[in-house]
């Protein structure tokens, strides 16, 4: 400790020599480096440039987007937090070394797409040798290879893979490099590079990077879209990706319509994939999970606007309106898949998106059209002969490699492939027996299949029959334990991943018999056999069904008689993952859960429509009441509404029955309060106060008359929130009263909303003390579940009361730690709103530079979300570092910006008013473009009476007093607001 101190006072002597005595300080038994606007943090700086080069990259731009990543890696000089220890160093240690490896990738992609592949090998190989389990730095290396013309050793990297992934850790390749080594072998055109066919499917690259980068690489949805492009060779049908290619570049709404199995959504994802089609990017809306009244909901979780949270003083925003300001000013296409069974929702909001986004494409697969206006029909046929002929041939090749991929030429193969109808679906799921039956084989027993569906379905179309006769012998040639795993996977529309699966067959098993490692034999059989395939996410593999598959499953199921009990498990199931999320959420595996449920959100809503269909609606009840939490967390509390409301509008339409007229069992009494408490919550936040009196008002009458005893406990907890939230008098008395029966409890996170709600309450009455009084207990109780989400909110409760009192060090702390941890869920507005404190200090403390670098990334995520209240805030913020820097004419088009906007919020537009007029000296002039200052001023006082939250109403009251006084006894010089940031009281309130 001697030493330590010996060091720090050399340094502090250092700083003094320079005139910076009060750079070094001892602060909470510790020291503390305080950093000028011209110091340089090494790590932001990477992430920085980081963010530049990715940007690039996905606009094309590769020889600024090389460079910028190459600048990011140089500033590295060892390893990350050498020496440091600690869950905390460990954490981070691991983040930035992920960081800095996908960025070393993404370099590697641009110069590949420069031409570089030649001098990039050696890296390549060195890198691979560092990560040798890393298949995406691997999958470069083959393609670096094939363009060297070296096509042996690009397949040894791959063999090499195999054999390194099968003795290691029994897994095989992933599809996508699978691919990758078919697309070699097959020489494929997409493979060239940039002097032929750029953009290829197989590659990372500015327009369709390979799928393991998107794993691991953020994206920004403006650039890029969400266009998985799906990995292997796409074979034959040339002249209808030309003809739907130049359908889509001409036309505004194109449908490309065909019978299941025919392959449209294979044809349009190949021609969306390749280079100038997709504008500014591409969004893909998969509507096969999506249920009735949902396709407007999928529109805006594929385009990233999940957040719809309102300040006090905003409107509810409009979710049409949000995804029409999102695309107005975008060359974008949106491709609408398997809309079949939601075509009057998806036809309505086609039509709207025509007449509200000039520049938008809308483009659609389905076995109908939308019958909308202005819809050009794309009809999908099935493949010639000779193609189908190559399909198999290739398809049947990755079954068994020594299938040799000339016998596409072959007779036999030709008239199997006429026999199937050229239909896609049915020529890979009949090539996925070449490992046990030779062509002339699977002919014949497939000819018996036809005969028999001949005699029996004489009237259905000859394609379905033909693909019936097909699924119909693919099924018969399964084992009874891989038709029971298809069965069960059928009811999960959106897949599952392995350990789900187990769940769902080891423990129904007739023998008994059965393992893990069973299990995972039988899946890799189904997917050989082209009926599951895998997808691999953040969180592991999965396994899907394609929805003719799916279908066909589900109707063998039902004719088996095993529909019912199978529904009983999935049922089971769904209501035993939300019980285990439910207990892993107020814990470090939040962020696990958050993802887990987000994965599994649409099979959550099929397994609770299936419950409000049988009359398990008290099932439904307890489902969609535990999930509250996850919708306030990820963020989609438009989602959270509207499931929550379809499953009370059921369970209240069972209770006007007369088998309904029962009293509630304590634990439907439970889940029924929740219901309301989400419902009030959400719909609060969504800024629609009306809706959520009336559920408050619900959720009083029931927890009071309730016999369930948990819930006089925790029932006076909420209806104390609620009577704060109606403004109702005596609030307090009611809080000290819940907080006295609920302390000491299992119910500690109904604790820390209470007292987070207090501290709020406490600094909007101007009692700091008591405000940080219970911030801290929030924090205590926080920490005692476990909990990062409630711990962060009450840091930065507490923050918000120390600067409200002038303790501004103290309040980076505590924001900088809530900050943190939102942004590693990924919570982007939530981290914002702690970002604005961060900057609103950093003006204060005169850092110009740091504000206007963290404002451009809360500007970011407003674009990202289309928050209108972030993007005014930061307007206003950026403005009054714009006039700091004495920049007042810029500051003056800044503030006028937000002053005029439809969309600012009143309290960002009184903010506005106020700098705008501050802006201007009022000896020089009265008037700003045209706008009077004394109607400026008078406007704002009128605005300031509107707003809602009393310590914003203080703040701007406070701005507006002090502006007006200066007005009149400073009349040459213009107000310093960015000084008034750091004055007393506290302005923050104007601003966060």
């Amino acid at each position: 400790m001697n030493a330590l101190q010996v060091q720090m006072t050399k340094l502090r002597t250092s700083f003094a020599a320079r005139g910076e005595e009060r750079r070094l300080v001892m602060q909470a038994g510790g020291y503390r480096l305080i950093l000028s606007e011209h110091d340089r943090i090494d790590v932001t700086e990477f992430e920085h440039r980081i963010h530049q080069g990715r940007k690039n990259l996905g606009h094309g731009n590769c020889t600024e987007a090389e460079e910028l990543l190459r600048d990011a890696l140089a500033l590295w000089r060892g390893p990350a937090l050498e020496g440091m220890t600690g869950i905390f160093f460990d954490a981070e240690r691991a983040r930035l070394e992920e960081l800095r490896l996908t960025a070393h990738e993404d370099a590697i992609t641009a110069g590949m797409e420069r031409g570089k592949a030649e001098e990039l090998v050696a890296e390549l190989s060195r890198l691979v040798a560092a990560h040798p389990f890393r298949e995406r730095p691997r999958a470069q290396l083959m393609l670096a290879l094939y363009r060297c013309g070296r096509q042996a050793e690009a397949l040894e990297v791959f063999r090499h893979a195999r054999n390194l992934l099968d003795a290691e850790l029994g897994l095989a390749p992933s599809p996508e490099l699978e691919a990758l080594q078919a697309a070699i072998l097959t020489h494929d055109p997409a493979l060239t590079g940039p002097g032929g066919v750029s953009g290829n499917p197989l590659t990372p690259g500015p327009r369709s990077p390979h799928p393991a980068s998107r794993r691991t690489t953020s994206h920004h949805p403006a650039a890029e879209g969400n266009l998985a492009v799906p990995p292997g060779a796409f074979v034959g049908r040339a002249g209808m990706l030309r003809g739907l290619r130049e359908e889509i570049g001409r036309r505004r709404l194109v449908t490309a319509v065909g019978p299941g199995g025919v392959g449209k959504t294979r044809l349009m994802l190949e021609a969306l994939s390749q280079p100038g089609s997709g504008g500014e990017g591409v969004w893909w809306i998969d509507l096969v999970t999506v249920g009735d009244d949902g396709v407007l909901s999928a529109l805006t979780a594929a385009l990233g606007l999940f957040e719809s949270s309102v300040t006090a003083d905003q409107n509810p925003l409009d979710p049409l309106e949000r995804i029409v300001s999102f695309l107005k000013e975008r060359t974008a296409i949106l491709a609408f898949d398997n809309c079949e069974h939601v075509l009057d929702e998806t036809a309505l909001l086609v039509k709207k998106l025509l007449d509200t986004c000039p520049s938008a494409t809308i483009v659609a697969t389905s076995r109908e059209p939308l019958s909308t206006s202005g819809e050009m029909l794309f009809p999908v046929e099935p493949m010639a002969p000779e193609e189908a002929a190559q399909l198999f041939a290739l398809r049947a090749s990755l079954i068994n490699p020594s299938f040799d991929q000339e016998a596409a030429k072959d007779h036999e193969v030709i008239g199997l492939c006429r026999r199937l109808d050229g239909l896609p679906l049915a020529v890979e799921l009949a090539a996925a027996h070449v490992r046990l039956l030779s062509v002339s084989e699977i002919d014949r027993r497939l000819n018996d299949r036809f005969a028999l569906l001949v005699k029996g379905e004489r009237t259905a179309p000859r394609r379905h029959r033909t693909l019936r006769a097909v699924l119909d012998w693919s099924y018969a040639l399964l084992s009874t334990a891989e038709q029971r795993v298809l069965g069960e996977l059928a009811l999960r529309v959106a897949g599952c991943s392995v350990e789900d699966a187990e769940k769902a067959v080891l423990p129904h098993s007739e023998s008994g018999s059965e393992d893990t490692a069973g299990l995972l034999l039988v899946l890799g059989q189904l997917v050989d056999k082209s009926l599951i395939f895998t997808v691999r996410t953040a969180g592991g593999t999965r396994f899907q069904m394609l929805e003719t598959v799916r279908e066909y499953a589900l109707a063998k199921l039902e004719a088996e008689g095993d529909l019912a009990s199978a529904q009983d498990r999935f049922i089971a199931w769904s209501l035993g993952f939300v019980r285990q999320g439910h207990k892993g959420m107020p814990s470090p595996e939040q962020a696990f859960w958050s993802r887990r449920v987000a994965e599994e959100s649409a099979n959550l809503r099929v397994a609770c429509d299936l419950m409000t269909r049988t009359a398990r609606v008290t099932d439904a009840l307890r489902l969609e009441s535990t999930l509250g939490y996850f919708w306030y967390i990820l963020g989609r509390e438009e989602e959270g509404i509207d499931r929550l409301t379809r499953t009370l509008d059921a369970y209240d339409t069972g209770a006007r029955t007369p088998a309904g007229h029962r009293r509630p069992a304590p634990e439907e009494e439970w889940a029924l309060c929740y219901v309301f408490v989400w419902l009030a919550w959400l719909n609060h936040v969504c800024g629609r106060h009306d809706m959520a009196l009336k559920y408050e008002e619900r959720y009083r009458e029931t927890w009071r008359s309730a016999r369930n005893p948990d819930l006089a406990v925790v029932g006076p907890v909420w209806e104390a929130l609620h009577a704060r939230l109606a403004a109702e008098e005596g609030w307090e008395a009611r809080f000290a009263a819940a907080d006295a029966g609920i302390a000491g409890t299992e119910f500690g996170w109904d604790r820390v909303a209470l007292h987070y709600a207090w501290s709020t309450y406490c600094l909007h009455a101007g009692d700091a003390d008591a405000a940080r009084e219970h911030a801290l207990t929030g924090i205590e109780v926080s920490k005692a579940i476990d909990d990062p989400v409630t711990l962060s909110v009450c840091l930065t409760a507490l923050g918000d009361a120390e600067e409200s009192v002038g303790r501004r060090e103290a309040a980076r702390e505590l924001w900088s730690e809530a900050s943190t941890v939102f942004r590693s869920m990924d919570a982007r507005s939530r981290w914002a709103y702690r970002a604005l404190r961060l900057a609103f200090l950093d003006v204060a403390e005169g850092l110009l530079d740091s504000a206007d670098r963290r404002l451009s990334q809360v500007e970011q995520v407003a674009s990202e979300l289309i928050s209108y209240d972030l993007r005014a805030a930061v307007a206003n913020l950026r403005g009054v570092v714009l006039a700091g820097q004495s920049r007042f004419g810029e500051a003056e088009t800044v503030f006028r910006e937000v002053w005029s906007s439809p969309t600012s919020p009143r309290n960002r537009k009184a903010v506005a008013g106020l700098a705008l007029t501050a802006c201007v000296a009022p000896s020089h002039t009265e008037r700003v473009e045209g706008a009077d200052l004394h109607g400026i001023l008078v406007e704002v006082g009128r605005l300031a009476d509107l707003l809602m939250e009393p310590l914003t109403r203080n703040a701007v009251g406070s701005l507006l007093a002090d502006i007006t006084e200066r007005r009149h006894a400073v009349p040459t010089r213009r107000y310093p607001l960015h000084e008034r940031l750091s004055g007393s009281p506290s302005v923050l309130a104007a601003f966060w």
